[in-house]
C-alpha cells in the first residue's frame, strides 16, 4: 500500500497517479486524511501542505478542491483509496506503548493499520458452515461459533512463535505486540441461508452480533492465554492497563448483547496475550477454496457464464444453486437470462419475488447501504475492514464525495469506491441497456442513519439533500450542480495470468476463475 498525508505538498501528483494503467500496477494507492482536514472541509477553510523535511508550510489549498481532485480519480480508476487516521487512532490503546505515535500505515489491503515493521497473521472463519437445521427450523449456531473463534485465536497466536521472520526488526515488532486479525468470510451465503437480506435492518442486526462475538471471545481467548503464557511484551504500557479497548462498540452500552464490563474486568486483572485481535481481510483465495462467499461482502454475481474450448458453462453460487433446485426452477436458460442480467435476479419474473428480495448482489445494493454494512461491522472490529463500495457506472463525482463523507461519519477507517468500469479489469461485459435498468436506491433505514448524521453535521448538509416521498422509498440526491463527468477509461476484462475475468471486492482485484489477486496475498 502506498499512502501519502493529505498535508504532503506533492498531493496533487499523487492522488492522479494511476489514471495512466499502464504505472503502479501491483499495488494500491490511498490519501491518508487527518482530522484537521476535515474540518477545514466542513468550515470551508483553506488547508496547509507541509514540507515534511522541515514542518515549514509551502503553500495553501482549498480543501475542496482536494476532495474533488481525489473523488474525481477514483470515479475514473476507482484508485486512490482514502485511509481515515483520525477513526484508525481514536480508539488506538497501543499509541502510548509507541511514545504517543499513532498508526499512519496499512497493509495492501487496508485492514490492517500497522506500526512500522509490524506484521499480522490472518485467519477467516467460514461462517456460512454454522447455519444449522434445528427443530425444522434454520439458525445460526452461536455456540459452535463462539468455541472455533476462541480455536482459531488460539492458533494465531501459536503462528508468531513458530513463524520464521524476514527481518529483526519485524520479528521484535511483531513479537512485541503480538497483533492478530481474526476475520470471517462466507457473509452473503450466510444471509443467503437465514432468509436475510443483505440490506436490510435484520442484515445489520446480525452483521453487528457476528463481529461483536468475534472480538468478545477472541479477547476472551486472548485472556486465557495471557494467564497460561503471559501478556504481551508491551501490554503494561498500553491503555488496556485503564480499562480501555480498541473497540468502538464498547463505549455504546446500549449496542451491548455481551457483558463487556466483565470482559474489561478480566483484561485489567490479567492482561490480554495479543495487542489486537481481529480485522476483515479480503479472503479472494481462501473463499475460492472454501467455496464460499468472498469475506464480508456481498455476493458479487449470482451466475456467471465461462467460456472454454469445450464449450461454456455456468458458474452458479451454491446457495443459489440449491434454492433452485429445491424449487424445481434449475435449468440452463434461467441461468443464462440471470447471467445476461448482471448476475442479478432483480427485474426476472420467473424468479419468486421472496428469492428477488434475499438473493441481492453487489450492484442490487446502493453505495449508503455498503457503507453502512461496513460502519456496522467496523464498530465491533479491532483493526479495520476491506470492503469494496460498489457503485454503478451512472453516478457521478458527487455521489463519490458523499460516501466519502458518510464512512467518515459512521466510523469507518478507509473506504475503497468501485464504479463499474472504473478499471481495466472487469468482471462481466454487459450492454449498457441492462445496466441503465438496474437502478437502486438506499434503504430507508440507512437513509434515517444518514439523517441523525447530518443533524450532528449541518454544514454538510449542502452535499446532500434528503427527499422523502410518501408511501415511497426515500432517495439521496446531491444539493450541489452536478459538473460534466471525466470521460471514461478503456475497458478490457482480461486476468493476468489465466485470461479469465476479474472482479473487484473487498478492496483488491481478482480472478474467480484462477484466484490470481492483486494484493498478492488475499
Amino acid at each position: 500500500m502506498g499512502i501519502l498525508e493529505v498535508w504532503h505538498p506533492d498531493i496533487e501528483k499523487f492522488i492522479v497517479a494511476k489514471l495512466d494503467e499502464s504505472k503502479f500496477t501491483n499495488f494500491n494507492i490511498s490519501v491518508g486524511l487527518w482530522e484537521d482536514f476535515w474540518k477545514a472541509l466542513e468550515e470551508n477553510k483553506e488547508y496547509p501542505l507541509v514540507n515534511p523535511r522541515n514542518g515549514k508550510v509551502v503553500r495553501y489549498v482549498d480543501p475542496r478542491d482536494i476532495f474533488e481532485l481525489i473523488a474525481s480519480s477514483a470515479w475514473r480508476c476507482a484508485d486512490p483509496g482514502v485511509l481515515f487516521f483520525d477513526n484508525i487512532n481514536k480508539y488506538n490503546v497501543l499509541m502510548p506503548a509507541r511514545n504517543g505515535e499513532p498508526i499512519r500505515v496499512t497493509n495492501p489491503c487496508g485492514e490492517e493499520p500497522l506500526y512500522p515493521y509490524e506484521s499480522c497473521n490472518l485467519a477467516s472463519i467460514n461462517i456460512a458452515n454454522f447455519v444449522i437445521e434445528k427443530e425444522g427450523k434454520t439458525e445460526f449456531d452461536w455456540e459452535r461459533f463462539r468455541e472455533v473463534i476462541r480455536i482459531v485465536t488460539r492458533t494465531l497466536d501459536n503462528t508468531i512463535d513458530m513463524n520464521n521472520f524476514p527481518l529483526p526488526e519485524i520479528a521484535k515488532r511483531t513479537r512485541e505486540m503480538r497483533r492478530i486479525g481474526l476475520g470471517v468470510m462466507g457473509l452473503a451465503d450466510t444471509l443467503f441461508k437465514l432468509k436475510i437480506r443483505y440490506n436490510s435492518k435484520e442484515g445489520y442486526d446480525f452483521m453487528s452480533k457476528i463481529m461483536e462475538n468475534l472480538t468478545y471471545y477472541a479477547y476472551v481467548e486472548s485472556v486465557q492465554l495471557a494467564k497460561e503464557r503471559g501478556t504481551f511484551p508491551l501490554y503494561e504500557k498500553t491503555e488496556y492497563v485503564k480499562g480501555k479497548l480498541p473497540v468502538a462498540g464498547y463505549y455504546d452500552k446500549n449496542s451491548w448483547t455481551l457483558d463487556w464490563d466483565k470482559l474489561v474486568e478480566e483484561i485489567v486483572t490479567h492482561g490480554v496475550r495479543n495487542g489486537m485481535v481481529t480485522t476483515s481481510p479480503p479472503t479472494g483465495s481462501v473463499s475460492m477454496i472454501a467455496d464460499t462467499s468472498n469475506g464480508v461482502e456481498p455476493i458479487f454475481s449470482l451466475v456467471y457464464e465461462k467460456r472454454v474450448t469445450v464449450g461454456n458453462f455456468f458458474y452458479v453460487d451454491k446457495v443459489f444453486e440449491e434454492e433452485l433446485k429445491k424449487r424445481g426452477l434449475y435449468n440452463e436458460l434461467l441461468l443464462k437470462k440471470i447471467a445476461d442480467n448482471y448476475g442479478s435476479l432483480q427485474g426476472i419474473k420467473e424468479i419468486p419475488e421472496e428469492l428477488r428480495n434475499v438473493f441481492v448482489t453487489s450492484m442490487d445494493i446502493h453505495w449508503l447501504d455498503h457503507i453502512l454494512a461496513q460502519a456496522v461491522m467496523q464498530k465491533w472490529v479491532t483493526d479495520s475492514i476491506s470492503k469494496t463500495i460498489n457503485m454503478p457506472k451512472y453516478v457521478t463525482v458527487d455521489d463519490v464525495k458523499q460516501a466519502y463523507i458518510f464512512a467518515h461519519l459512521t466510523g469507518c477507517k478507509g473506504t475503497t469506491i468501485y464504479r463499474d468500469e472504473s478499471k481495466s479489469q472487469q468482471v462481466l461485459v454487459v450492454n449498457s441497456e441492462v445496466k441503465n435498468k438496474l437502478k437502486i436506491e438506499p434503504s430507508e433505514y440507512a437513509i434515517e442513519v444518514l439523517k441523525k448524521i447530518l443533524e450532528e453535521h449541518p454544514t454538510l448538509k449542502e452535499y446532500f439533500t434528503i427527499i422523502s416521498k410518501p408511501k415511497e422509498k426515500m432517495e439521496v440526491k446531491i444539493n450541489l450542480d452536478p459538473k460534466d463527468p471525466p470521460s471514461d477509461p478503456k475497458v478490457h476484462d482480461k486476468c493476468p495470468v489465466c485470461g479469465g475475468k476479474v472482479v473487484f471486492e473487498a478492496g483488491c482485484e481478482r480472478c474467480v476463475e484462477c484466484g490470481w489477486s492483486a494484493c498478492v496475498v488475499s
